[in-house]
């Protein structure tokens, strides 16, 4: 999982961009919401002028906001929103909603049909199914029942009970959310329980004995287990003792990691083995470093050696109401950046807070990374890389500790609070923090490739120091509100459109929105290469011609020149509109990201939950006080 620079974030630095306020959500909220209550207006003021004239629909329109302001939101009352929700939520259960809860049990009996039972992580698979599964099905579920309840409700006529009583248009616009969001909510509980059970129970595994155990001359045991669901551990243990140094007879160990997971085994005094469960499922806190690199000759550069366009799909990235209006300062996006072996180039990271309290059992260092081969080699053996500590400030560091990069897994390397290094080229026995971190708690921490003319790809999130574990349910039940949030921006929409279009529309309306919602990373993409000029397809025209002609996408368009002019100029100015669309709606990509988070083992940090709570808030505002003036210039009780 590669983090992009504005994952890593604060609340504050997304909501406010201290730095450059053009790229601020609050900037892109207050220009969203001026442009609501704009199209609401407008809207009301067409529907009006079309029904009194121009002159009358204008009136009509400034009695609505006066309305709004004097009367009906400080008159809204919570007892009759509630009220309204109760039915909205009995309307929907009427409409057998519930079947979306026997369709996702149904998808977790039959996953074992279609689900890779040989799979190099089963843990991320299945974790990856079961949210993927719910949010589509949640996302469905919402788009449908809040698209077709008010439109029916007046195409029934039923609407005429609710407001030719004391209701407000705000009670009937909220009461629908909320009701709406309420049945999403029952829909999740059961779904959320589901998943955990079909995640921990089909992972749930046990080794009965072990096999070719080796006594070492240190006195260490190396084994393997037996062979349970297509696969096998190696381990290493070692002699366990008391407070004093003296052997107990016993001893523990871990196995290897294989498929995402790894074993305590134990051997008892007695010879006998015991290989316990596999560990549990975590949700690993990480904690980052800012990163520097280092070339060849050991100078500092801004990034990693490019070793094959790794930074060309790049986009935008969050850049907010910069990139709609050009002001964005070109690409946003990250890949890995690359450190020549054998040489003085390094990738070197600086982690704060390092402290005892923090890491009291010492510092576990977490390594994701590539490896990128110039020459074959030995493929078996690995390209080997090496971890050094260093003092920020001082000539002090600890002595390298070599390892095998293990691409696409993540590496878990203990470091030692007590190591051997140099101090000012003098070797002595160190310890981390009273030695390598200074004041301040700062650790650098680097990163080198030890074979010649071989490549090692680090990014920021790629390494981290492991500053605790949360449980998985936890985790899991974070995954579930971040659904829940998609679930409640999905309901605001598709009601905001049900006062003004007929059911079929409303629901066609709200899943432009989300499609497009879900493809504006690919829109900020596009933009970008069309402002760099880079061949990667064009825009849509571009793109279909491209496809009928057969052309590669980052070759030169085959037209002549005025035809291929009136082309790029049309997709610029779709794609640019799109890019204003794309900007307007929730960037759900980042939302639905959270369960990458899970899969992956991470902790979904509280910052990031803030930022699509705060998102989904915002937005289900607007969608409401549009809501409120679309159905306001209705004639619903006429």
């Amino acid at each position: 999982m590669i983090l992009q620079p504005e994952d890593f974030w604060s609340f504050y630095e997304w909501l406010m961009r201290p730095e450059s306020f053009l790229e601020s959500a609050f900037l892109q909220g207050i220009v969203l919401f001026v442009l609501a209550i704009v199209i609401g207006l407008m809207v009301g003021y067409i529907v009006s002028a079309n029904r009194y004239g121009p002159g009358e629909g204008f009136y009509a329109v400034a009695r609505a906001v006066r309305d709004l302001v004097r009367f009906d939101l400080p008159g809204t009352s919570a007892h009759r929103i509630f009220a309204l929700a109760k039915l909205a939520f009995k309307e929907a259960i009427r409409r057998r909603v519930l079947f979306v809860v026997g369709l996702f049990v149904a998808l977790l009996l039959l996953a074992g049909w279609y689900l890779n039972p040989e799979s190099s992580d089963p843990a991320r698979l299945y974790i990856s199914f079961v949210l993927t599964a719910t949010n589509y099905l949640i996302l469905a579920l919402a788009l449908f029942i809040s698209a077709f309840s008010l439109p029916n409700d007046i195409k029934s006529r039923t609407i005429y009970t609710i407001v030719t009583k004391p209701v407000r248009a705000t009670e009937i616009v909220l009461g629908r959310m909320l009701g709406f969001m309420a049945v999403g909510t029952v829909m999740l509980v059961p779904m959320g329980l589901a998943s955990y059970l079909f995640v921990t129970r089909g992972l749930s595994h046990q080794h009965l004995e072990v096999v070719d155990v080796v006594e070492k001359a240190d006195g260490t045991l190396v084994g393997e287990t037996d062979f349970v669901q297509d696969h096998k551990h190696g381990f290493t243990l070692y002699s366990d003792i008391d407070a004093d140094g003296n052997s107990l007879g016993t001893y523990s160990g871990l196995t290897d990691v294989v498929r995402g997971h790894r074993h305590i085994v134990k051997r008892d005094a007695n010879g006998n083995f015991e290989i316990l469960s596999p560990e549990p499922l975590r949700a690993r806190i990480p904690s980052y470093g800012e990163i520097e690199f280092y070339d060849r000759g050991g100078n500092n550069k801004e990034a990693g050696v490019d070793i094959g366009a790794e930074r060309l799909p790049g986009g935008y990235g969050s850049a907010g109401i910069s990139r709609v209006i050009g002001l964005s300062g070109g690409s946003r996006k990250i890949q890995h950046g690359y450190v020549e072996g054998g040489t003085l180039g390094k990738a070197e990271f600086t982690f704060q807070n390092v402290t005892p309290e923090r890491y009291p059992n010492g510092l576990q260092l977490d390594l994701s990374l590539r490896a990128y081969r110039s020459y074959k080699g030995d493929i078996e053996s690995g390209i080997r890389g090496s971890v050094t500590m260093k003092h920020p400030t001082k000539d002090i560091e600890s002595n390298p500790k070599n390892f095998v990069i293990n691409e696409y897994e993540v590496d878990e390397l203990n470091l030692d609070t007590e190591v051997q290094g140099t101090d000012n080229n003098k070797t002595r026995d160190l310890n981390v923090f009273e030695d390598l971190v200074d004041e301040n708690g700062q650790l650098l921490i680097v990163i080198k490739c030890l074979d010649r003319s071989q490549y090692v790809g680090v990014t920021q999130s790629g390494v981290y120091l492991r500053a605790g574990e949360n449980p998985f349910w936890w985790n899991l039940t974070k995954a579930y509100v971040s659904i829940w949030l998609q679930m409640a921006m999905v309901v605001a929409f598709g009601v905001m459109f049900s006062t003004f279009l007929s059911g079929p529309v409303a629901m066609v309306a709200t899943f432009a929105c989300v499609l497009l919602g879900f493809s504006a990373e690919q829109v900020y993409d596009t933009r970008h290469f069309i402002d760099s000029g880079i061949e990667r397809g064009g825009g849509p025209i571009e793109s279909m011609v491209r496809l009928l002609r057969q052309d590669a996408m980052t070759t030169q368009l085959d037209v002549d020149t005025t035809a291929a002019k009136v082309i790029k100029t049309t997709d610029a100015g779709i794609v640019y509109s799109l890019d204003a669309i794309a900007t307007a709606l929730p960037n759900l990509p980042k939302m639905v990201g959270t369960a990458e988070y899970a899969a992956s083992g991470f902790d979904i940090f509280g910052a990031l939950l803030l930022r699509h709570a705060a998102a989904t808030l915002g937005y289900c505002l607007l969608a409401f006080i549009i809501s409120y003036f679309f159905l306001k210039s209705r004639e619903i009780a006429a």
